[in-house]
């Protein structure tokens, strides 16, 4: 049964059938919020008659093609609406997932790392060098053996450039996959986890240290972070700390991150994963690289 109704708003009034008594809506004339009472069977004034020929049908088919014109309207926003936050939230999972990802792969380099030094007494040197002083291959061939790699480990010329002869092919075709970030094309050598090197640094010129020769508390020192440089896994090319000035994810090519969205994957001494921010203060992120500086720094600084 249809009932005359008229908007509050712009006082147009419609036709509406009683089974959307006390319903909610939007006026299909003004758009704005209209609440529909409820018809009484009783509320013949308000009641349209169906006395008058095609007039009142006229009127009552052109309220509904735009009431449904409306709902057309309003169920592609809402799909529009609902794509874009779910596209937005599959990116996020995404993300979380590749972040998470990637921290276990440098927890486990970590690992490798701490066993290198318990046998060595200290870490590896960022680089194999030739009797003359020359980098020839990076410290990732140097902890094959304790990644379980030591078939790989044992077919390196450790004598010979990473890019040379069968070094060079086995670069290409053997990289552990521990060394590949979980967003890299599976055929890709290049990897984003390296070691910070330089004055200061748990890796300076003078030689590796060790984790007996941190004191400022392995918590709070950084063993391994990602960076975009540029260089395939048996390349002896680690984030240089002087050219860094401690920020994350800036365009300068040679700083702290480049890789994960919104901050840096880093693992401390202790080998335990953590994500920095890019809103990190340099000042707070160069405080973490030196192990023996002394900075003053909260116990939950990368909690």
């Amino acid at each position: 049964m249809p009932y005359l109704f008229t908007c509050p708003h712009c006082h147009t009034r419609t036709e509406v059938e009683d089974e959307f008594s006390g319903q909610s809506g939007e006026c299909v004339v003004c758009g704005r919020e209209i609440t529909l009472p409820d018809f009484a069977p009783g509320a013949a004034s308000n009641r349209t008659s169906k006395a008058g020929g095609s007039g009142p049908r006229k009127r009552r088919s052109a309220a509904w093609v735009a009431a449904a014109v409306v709902m057309l309207l309003l169920v592609g926003a809402s799909i529009i609406a609902v794509a874009r936050i779910g596209g937005t939230t599959a990116q996020r999972l995404r993300e979380g997932r590749a972040r998470l990802a990637s921290i276990k792969n440098m927890e486990t380099i970590a690992q490798a790392l701490n066993a290198y030094a318990a046998d060595h007494g200290s870490y590896p040197a960022p680089a194999i060098y030739s009797r003359s002083g020359k980098p020839l291959l990076s410290w990732r061939v140097a902890i094959l053996p304790y990644l379980g790699e030591e078939d790989l480990y044992e077919r390196f010329n450790l004598s010979a450039a990473w890019d040379s002869g069968p070094n060079q092919m086995m670069t290409y075709q053997d990289m552990p996959s521990i060394y590949r970030h979980p967003d890299s094309q599976p055929w890709g050598t290049d990897t984003v986890y390296h070691l910070v090197t330089g004055s200061g640094t748990l890796f300076p010129k003078t030689g590796a240290l060790g984790p007996k020769q941190v004191t400022d508390g392995a918590t709070k020192t950084l063993l391994l972070v990602e960076a975009r440089v540029s260089s395939t896994w048996t390349e002896p090319l680690d984030l240089d700390f002087v050219g860094t000035g401690g920020k994350i994810n800036s365009t300068s090519g040679n700083d702290f991150g480049g890789v994960t969205e919104g901050g840096v994957c880093v693992v401390t001494v202790d080998g335990r994963g953590h994500f920095m921010p890019e809103t990190t203060a340099p000042m707070t992120v160069n405080a973490l690289v030196t192990p023996r500086g002394g900075e003053p720094l909260p116990d939950d600084v990368l909690d």
